[in-house]
Order: C-alpha cells, then sequence, then structure tokens
C-alpha cells in the first residue's frame, strides 16, 4: 500500500506541475549536455596540456670548438639545476642523422660539411614548465661557459598557459552557473508541487506520518525530472557528436572516437542532481506550506 501511494502521489505531482516539469526536463537537458560537453574539453585539454609538458624541451646549443672535457663540464652545470629532469646529450653525428630523419637530406651532401652544432636537450619537470621558470632556467643556462644558444618554444608555452588558465575559470564559471539553475528548476517545480498539497500534508502529519514518507513522492519526482532531463542531455550530446563527426570526417577524413558512456554519465548525472535537489527542497517547502495558518 505504501509503494502504491507513493507511485500514485509522484505521478499525480508530475501532473498537477506538468508544464514547470516539462521545462525542467528541457532546461536540464540543454544545461547538462552543455556541463558534460565542457567537462569533456576540459579533460581532452588537460590531458593535451600533460602531453605538451611531457615533450617540452629546451635546446641549449654549444659551441662547436668544445673539448669532451668542456662538453662534460656544462652537462654537471646543467645536472646541478634541481628545475631539470633529464639531460639529454646529441653530438654533431647525431644531429646530422636527425637532420636526415626531419628533412630527408644529408648536410654532407648539401654542404660538405655538418655545420650543426652538438646540443643537450632538456626536459623539465611538469610543475617546473611554468613560462616564468622556464625563463629563469634558460637565463641560467645562457650565461654558462660554452653554451652558444638556448632555444625553446616560449610563445608558444605563454599562449598554452595563458589560454589553458582562461579556460579552465570560464569553464568552471560556466559549469558552477548551470548546476545552479538546474538545481533552482527542480526547487521550484517541487515547490509547486509541495503547495498545490499542502492539505493532504498536513493531514498525513497529524495521522502520524513520517517526515521521510511524506518527502518520498516528491524526491521520486525530482529524480524522473533528473533522469529524463539526464537523458535528453545524451540525445543532444550523441546528435552533436554525429554532427561534429561528419564535418570532421568531410574536411579532415579523420573519425572520431564516441562512447556510448556518454549516455550512462549523463542519465546519472541527471538522477543524482534531481534526487539531492527535490530532497533539499522538499524538507525546505513541506512544513512552510503545510502550516495550519498558511
Amino acid at each position: 500500500m505504501r509503494l502504491s501511494f507513493i507511485t500514485k502521489q509522484t505521478f499525480i505531482n508530475l501532473w498537477t506541475a506538468r508544464i514547470p516539469a516539462l521545462i525542467a526536463v528541457f532546461t536540464i537537458g540543454i544545461s547538462l549536455s552543455i556541463v558534460i560537453g565542457m567537462s569533456l574539453l576540459g579533460y581532452k585539454a588537460i590531458n593535451s596540456f600533460d602531453l605538451f609538458q611531457d615533450k617540452f624541451e629546451i635546446e641549449v646549443f654549444l659551441q662547436p670548438d668544445l673539448n669532451r672535457e668542456e662538453i662534460l663540464k656544462v652537462q654537471n652545470e646543467l645536472a646541478s639545476i634541481h628545475q631539470i629532469k633529464m639531460i639529454h646529450y646529441v653530438s654533431k653525428e647525431d644531429a646530422a642523422r636527425i637532420f636526415k630523419q626531419e628533412f630527408g637530406e644529408d648536410i654532407y651532401e648539401i654542404l660538405d660539411e655538418n655545420p650543426l652544432p652538438p646540443s643537450f636537450h632538456i626536459k623539465l619537470y611538469k610543475q617546473m614548465t611554468h613560462p616564468g621558470i622556464v625563463e629563469n632556467v634558460a637565463h641560467r643556462i645562457e650565461i654558462l661557459p660554452g653554451v652558444d644558444d638556448v632555444k625553446y618554444h616560449k610563445e608558444i608555452l605563454i599562449l598554452i598557459e595563458k589560454y589553458f588558465r582562461l579556460f579552465t575559470l570560464v569553464g568552471t564559471g560556466v559549469i558552477f552557473a548551470l548546476l545552479i539553475a538546474m538545481n533552482i528548476l527542480i526547487k521550484n517545480t517541487i515547490k509547486l508541487s509541495v503547495y498545490a498539497r499542502r492539505k493532504q500534508i498536513a493531514i498525513l502529519q497529524q495521522l502520524g506520518a513520517g517526515s521521510f514518507f511524506i518527502r518520498l513522492p516528491y524526491i521520486f519526482e525530482g529524480i524522473i525530472e533528473g533522469g529524463l532531463g539526464g537523458a535528453f542531455a545524451g540525445f543532444l550530446i550523441h546528435m552533436a557528436f554525429k554532427v561534429i563527426n561528419f564535418s570532421v570526417q568531410y574536411i579532415f577524413d579523420v573519425s572520431l572516437a564516441y562512447s556510448p558512456l556518454i549516455w550512462t554519465i549523463a542519465i546519472s548525472a541527471g538522477t543524482i542532481m534531481g534526487l539531492l535537489s527535490s530532497n533539499r527542497a522538499a524538507k525546505s517547502f513541506m512544513y512552510l506550506f503545510a502550516r495550519d495558518d498558511y
């Protein structure tokens, strides 16, 4: 009987506030699709930034007339800089081989000699790839005896750092705002449902019904709205992916990977959001609207 009552009340509540509930479902779907889309973009951006940090190198070109002992001395000086994670020495012969691999030409056939200087390829620890830290390390290396020049992608590093921070800040703000909006929509729908049945709630309270038992239909109402909103979000993401994938295939002849797990994530996120919001809303409004003097 309790299950039947709760189920009946849940669908009565949904029907009573059907227009706000429908608006909530569509708004949750749109908002949640944006939240999940931005989260996926953020995840990809973090992975790309990590990959860039892993591959980021500083090239230290040495003076061409250095002997073995002087090169070793430079290497020891570099090893004493604590920001440096790895040092790889590239001889003139190695530089010639790399040139041939990258450009398909033999430097000796072009110039009859090898003008490429020996160098060190340096990798920093991930947390040390901030533009300011890299610039400081590069300056310390430039003044070492035997060092001819120091090269690294300074402009790219600054640009990536700048836009990565901007994307993180804006994305976090948008996601936070949309989560608040979804929470308010569900709470308002529950508020209308509670208000419409305020007399029945007062009667149930007088008959000794527990607070949780009275709240259950409204909690289930929020769960259904959130779950349907999540399913709608999954549909929107699926359709957006099809459009984007078609465009990418047409322009770049590359197919993007798609995971059906997106549906599970969207529906689960919507359901959890509905559960939390409706539970708080039912607690907040139930006693307010059920007062005798209301």
